[in-house]
């Protein structure tokens, strides 16, 4: 009899240790999917140019505010399900990225605003110390993500726009040029510095050798209008960064782009269609339009070029402090 309890016992032990092992796996598999689903930003989700767009209201008039600071926030307070992301809860958090200076001595060119910095807003949406390291690992996520979702990482274009950007800074602080309007022009009117123009005269924005133009020139065909191709004299520079100089003289010098509100717009897309409307570029589509500040503003989307432009007015916060 004793043995059958005893018999009894053990299977009842058994069973209960196969099943807690069960449960235990069952826990263990919920756990690792929902690691899964959160430990990375869901991309596939994203609608990346939404987020884009909300920015860039916010930003109009005023300063550039970071998109990916909001798609960072919205992929951890929504858990990753950004179908609960709506265009006015969008709109609402960028704005939360932007605020009236009230300071008299610390402004960017004159701007009534400034620019609050990310964990500001991570304390005013009272995201605990989990949160926080989350926002910061989706925003790596993001690191080489544009309008188009597809992978920055070319070392190539990294490599220009690097190049370029600390010029591109000089011109912002002397001119009011933004930093992607200065480096999207470069890529466009130079191929990625692989254009002929750019490679043999060191021209990276194809201003042409005008009769005021004194140094060295060189004659090449070019497009002007739709399809149509023609030779002219473009200008020779000694380096890419004489040609960075002499542009933003070259705008300054210009009164055309000034009446055209070139150096009063605060933002890349108001700048981008000032620049087409002084007539920088003749370049039209099949239909006869002009569509310069529609690639300009397609370039600077596609590579972030935006964040450049937060980048430089933060910095300018941070180093006036």
């Amino acid at each position: 009899m004793n043995t059958r309890k005893r018999k009894r016992g053990f299977k009842r032990v058994i069973l209960n240790i196969i099943a807690f092992g069960i449960i235990a796996f069952a826990i263990f598999g919920v756990y690792s999917g929902y690691m899964a689903k959160y430990n990375s930003i869901n991309l596939k989700d994203l609608n990346t140019k939404m987020y884009i767009q909300d920015a860039d209201d916010a930003s109009k008039g005023k300063l550039q505010v970071n998109w990916k600071f909001m798609a960072a926030i919205d992929g951890v307070r929504y858990k990753n399900d950004f179908s609960k992301a709506t265009d006015s809860s969008i709109n609402q958090l960028a704005n939360m990225f932007i605020d009236k200076n009230s300071s008299t001595s610390i402004k960017i060119k004159n701007s009534q605003y400034k620019l609050v910095d990310l964990d500001t807003v991570l304390d005013k949406l009272s995201f605990d110390k989990e949160q926080k390291e989350k926002v910061y690992k989706y925003l790596d996520d993001l690191k080489y993500i544009g309008s188009q979702k597809n992978n920055l990482k070319d070392e190539s274009k990294q490599g220009f726009i690097n190049d370029l950007y600390p010029e591109a800074i000089e011109i912002y602080d002397k001119y009011g040029v933004l930093p992607s309007i200065t480096i999207s022009q470069a890529i466009l009117e130079s191929g990625w510095g692989k254009s002929d123009l750019s490679t043999k005269a060191n021209n990276l924005f194809g201003i042409k050798a005008d009769s005021g133009w004194t140094g060295k020139k060189i004659k090449m065909s070019t497009s002007e209008y739709y399809k149509q191709k023609i030779e002219d004299y473009f200008r020779v520079y000694s380096s890419k960064e004489d040609s960075i100089k002499d542009y933003g003289e070259f705008l300054s010098n210009n009164k055309r782009y000034k009446q055209s509100g070139v150096f009063q717009a605060t933002d890349y897309l108001d700048q981008a269609n000032a620049i087409e409307k002084a007539g920088y570029s003749t370049v039209e589509n099949d239909k006869g339009e002009e569509i310069y500040s529609k690639l300009l503003i397609g370039v600077i989307q596609e590579q972030n070029l935006q964040l450049l432009d937060f980048e430089c007015e933060m910095n300018y916060f941070k180093d006036k402090k």
